[in-house]
């Protein structure tokens, strides 16, 4: 007699982990598990062997300080592929043109993705001396140009929340490795409207980025000018200011008068 699991067995064990997911991604606030064993109804041995199963496969976390479960990265590469065709990449091409353009610089559009930040378009530089970074490569949120433009934008509770469970890893001497300089720093950026990048995600790279905004304000995207330092001087940086920021800016007007969902 065959001992392979039934059709309908794995039929329904895929619907129950998949309305799992569903619930998990779509609570506000986060739901811990009994939040989740009153919810779904399923017994408690099935309950975790599902969160166990998602949490392996890196599609829901579960965030240690109030025992809340949430989504993970690993939806963000499922959905790497549909970044090709996404709106907002169609709403922003002009505008990253014609930044790529006038600048003769590499030039990326970057969402977040929690804690990280995902490229999700670039216009490589004609120029020698090129960067490593290609569409749907990741990065940290607080040591990256795109990143900081986005973070430093969040509404006040948010940013907090954010800061407050970033992990400050060092990656170059530049690297703001506190959170109160990680929060004065986001008070500069918004202050100036740009977040700038002086080697602290990759030394001797520089990098100039805006926020874009959807129609309802909120910080979605961000645009950047990014080259090598040594053909980043602060003279070079203070010229692009205005051109990225003005790049943001006419990109955000498009994506609020459009129907992009982000």
């Amino acid at each position: 007699m065959s001992t392979q699991a039934s059709p309908p067995e794995t039929s329904s064990s895929i619907a129950k982990a998949l309305a799992l997911l569903r619930m998990v991604s779509l609570a506000e606030p986060p739901v811990g598990f009994s939040a989740l064993l009153e919810r779904t109804g399923l017994p408690k041995a099935t309950l975790h062997r599902l969160l166990r199963e998602l949490s392996d496969a890196g599609l829901i976390r579960h965030h240690g300080p109030d025992r809340t479960y949430r989504p993970a990265l690993g939806l963000m590469e499922l959905a790497s592929r549909a970044w090709a065709s996404i709106d907002l990449r169609q709403v922003a091409a002009r505008h990253v043109d014609a930044l790529w353009h006038s600048t003769q610089e590499t030039i990326h559009l970057a969402v977040r993705d929690d804690v990280e930040i995902i490229y999700i378009d670039k216009r490589e530089s004609p120029k020698a001396l090129r960067l490593f970074s290609s569409v749907g490569r990741r990065g940290p949120l607080y040591c990256t140009g795109v990143g900081k433009a986005i973070g430093a934008h969040l509404p006040a509770a948010e940013r907090d929340e954010l800061i407050g469970r970033l992990d400050l890893t060092r990656h170059t001497p530049n690297t703001i490795t506190s959170r109160a300089g990680l929060r004065a720093e986001f008070e500069h950026i918004r202050g100036d409207g740009v977040a700038i990048d002086r080697g602290e995600h990759e030394e001797g790279i520089v990098c100039v980025a805006a926020p874009i905004f959807d129609r309802q304000g909120r910080p979605v995207a961000s645009v950047s000018v990014t080259a090598p330092a040594v053909r980043m001087d602060e003279a070079r940086v203070a010229a692009l200011v205005p051109e990225v920021r003005s790049a943001a800016e006419q990109i955000s007007r498009d994506l609020a008068s459009s129907n992009c969902p982000v």
